[in-house]
């Protein structure tokens, strides 16, 4: 279970909350990575930084470093093993990825993009059996990105908010996205022949509308938080 970035912040609940009501749910549904979007900034690096040692998922970043060493503040990537197959999931974020961050981010700078995914890969390649990219990029960068280096199995994108029916194929690269907002889940399923090849992959979409019923555990989650940062009354600061 994956997510694209943009993630954090944007309602007031998780504004209050400074992301952690969304990192709780994210914890209690049992994600295993996102990347960092410019609003995952919002509240600044040191905030970006608690929320993800709350997380029982990574939160990834190949591209966004200490301006000093030009070391990633987050980990640039994470092996997941499932049923013996080791997932390498690296993530990448946009190059104008602090447009919305506070002062403390003039203690870190962005990479190119296509640059620093083509120094990790190799050492993701070498630890998994398949590589999937999280990108921040945009539907179009990403197939430019495919293009331009080899070796990506999967891109799971967002930015550009494209909600795909199919999968695009560019070399041997698969790249998907699912809309935005929470309204849609995704399903990919990707086939690989005996060489390693993708030889089939196709995207289930779930419209996460009514007649889905809200979890439980999550409804009380949110009352919880509901109550402990009610929405101010109109008109008040």
């Amino acid at each position: 279970m994956l997510d694209a970035g943009n993630t954090l912040f944007g309602r007031m609940l998780a504004l209050q909350s400074e992301g952690r009501v969304i990192v709780d749910a994210m914890n209690a549904m049992e994600y295993d990575a996102m990347t960092v979007g410019a609003t995952d900034l919002t509240k600044g690096v040191s905030i970006l930084l608690q929320r993800a040692q709350e997380a029982r998922f990574a939160i990834l970043s190949c591209n966004i470093v200490n301006i000093e060493d030009e070391k990633p503040i987050l980990p640039p990537y994470v092996i997941i093993e499932r049923d013996g197959i080791r997932f390498g999931i690296l993530g990448v974020s946009e190059p104008d990825v602090m447009r919305f961050a506070p002062e403390d981010v003039s203690r870190i700078k962005v990479l190119d993009p296509v640059a620093t995914v083509q120094k990790h890969l190799p050492e993701v390649q070498s630890r998994s059996d398949v590589v999937i990219l999280l990108s921040r990029l945009g539907l179009d960068e990403d197939k430019a990105l495919a293009e331009a280096v080899p070796g990506i199995d999967v891109i799971v994108g967002g930015r550009s908010r494209n909600l795909m029916r199919a999968p695009e194929r560019v070399g041997e690269t698969v790249v998907v996205q699912m809309g935005y907002d929470g309204e849609w889940l995704g399903r990919s399923d990707v086939t690989f022949d005996a060489q390693g090849q993708i030889c089939e992959s196709s995207i289930q979409m779930i419209t996460l509308g009514p007649d889905v019923f809200d979890d439980r555990e999550l409804s009380l989650l949110v009352d919880s938080y509901k109550k402990r940062f009610p929405s101010p009354t109109p008109g008040t600061q």
